[in-house]
């Protein structure tokens, strides 16, 4: 049996690795006779119509797109700037100001109902006067085929990544090189650097991230926090999942330092749980000693709401770490394999611990609550 499943999954991955070959090759021949450029001398009076794709499983990476937005916004009189999302981070840029459609890359639906797939062809096809396709952490060939498709004056897309050639990316007029490697940059700026050639530079904006909250939501919350947390005290959230493992900071550590919240500083404790981290929280509530909220499964929009209504959040590296930042509550994130200096939320109220040696769990509990001391401090004046 297992000789049979292993004869499966061998299969699978050559027929993976010849689907991609072949569409290399289409893309290549598609694209061969594109004019390329280095950079782009566009009126820009002219750009009215633009499409970004960043389809991504990651929601935090989507929600680092907003500054690339904003200053889209900025540079052009848009009547019009769509975004190709995934179903399951199609909620990070909902409701975002400097948006007028999202476009849904729903590969199941795509799969059970075709008609589906041809109707957002067929989106991809309006005609656009520019086509942005921004990459922060790798490049995708399945961007790249969306690319092809997408009817377009100009498009602009990655070239390569720290030196990693993009071996597609004649789909694009201008091929942009990023090389994280020899030019740092922090996420909120990475999705910015395609964008280069239409003059567009990480001085165009301070990197700060929005979402906005709905009323009806926000009013919800409110309610909810009424029932269950005294009046007047202050109010701080813990979410100890992440979806990496070594970005997880322990669970004995976050139940340390509840207490210490709650008996020094007089505080109510929020927990935030997503379902990937059921088990971390499970251990969590398990040795909490102190009172708290548990807050589990619950929609994007109803967690930022509370996540507002919060004074501090104390976060691992993860996307409840952008998200709190995104609205405006102050964060102290707590780093061990990860580059705080690329991911960590930008801003006074945001501060990081790093932990020694790449691991998350050499952060003392002590450090963490002095941190959270400071900070409150500092978001108060």
């Amino acid at each position: 049996m297992k000789g049979d499943g292993s004869k499966r999954e061998g299969y699978g991955k050559r027929a993976e690795r010849l689907v991609k070959r072949l569409a290399r090759r289409i893309l290549a021949d598609l694209s061969a006779g594109r004019n390329r450029s280095s950079s782009l001398h566009l009126d820009p009076a002219s750009i009215k119509k633009v499409i970004v794709i960043r389809q991504h499983n990651q929601f935090g990476d989507v929600l680092c797109t907003v500054p690339l937005l904003r200053t889209l916004r900025k540079k052009f009189s848009l009547d019009e700037l769509a975004v190709v999302v995934s179903p399951q981070n199609i909620s990070a840029l909902a409701g975002c100001a400097y948006v007028t459609d999202l476009l849904n890359y729903d590969k199941l639906a795509f799969y059970k109902h075709p008609s589906v797939f041809f109707q957002f062809v067929r989106r991809l096809r309006r005609k656009y006067d520019l086509l942005i396709v921004p990459s922060n952490v790798s490049i995708s060939l399945t961007n790249d085929i969306m690319a092809s498709f997408v009817n377009a004056n100009h498009k602009l897309g990655p070239g390569s990544l720290d030196s990693k050639a993009n071996r597609t990316s004649s789909v694009y007029d201008v091929a942009v090189n990023l090389d994280w490697e020899n030019s740092p940059a922090h996420q909120y700026y990475r999705n910015m650097k395609v964008a280069e050639p239409l003059g567009i530079t990480r001085t165009d904006d301070e990197g700060g991230l929005e979402y906005p909250v709905d009323p009806v939501t926000a009013a919800d919350v409110h309610s909810m926090i009424e029932r269950v947390s005294r009046l007047g005290v202050r109010r701080v959230a813990l979410h100890a999942g992440a979806g990496k493992p070594p970005n997880r900071w322990g669970v004995a550590g976050f139940a340390a330092l509840s207490e210490l919240l709650h008996d020094r500083l007089n505080a109510d404790i929020f927990i935030t749980e997503g379902p990937m981290d059921h088990e971390a929280i499970d251990q969590l509530a398990g040795i909490m000693t102190v009172p708290f909220v548990r807050v589990r499964n619950r929609a994007i929009t109803f967690v930022a709401a509370l996540l507002k209504q919060m004074d501090i959040v104390v976060t691992n590296d993860t996307g409840i770490m952008h998200l709190a930042a995104a609205v405006g509550t102050s964060t102290l994130s707590l780093f061990g394999p990860t580059d705080p200096l690329q991911w960590a939320p930008l801003g006074k109220n945001h501060r990081f611990i790093l932990g020694r040696g790449g691991d998350i769990n050499t952060i003392e509990v002590s450090k963490v609550l002095d941190s959270v001391i400071k900070l409150m401090k500092v978001s108060k004046d």
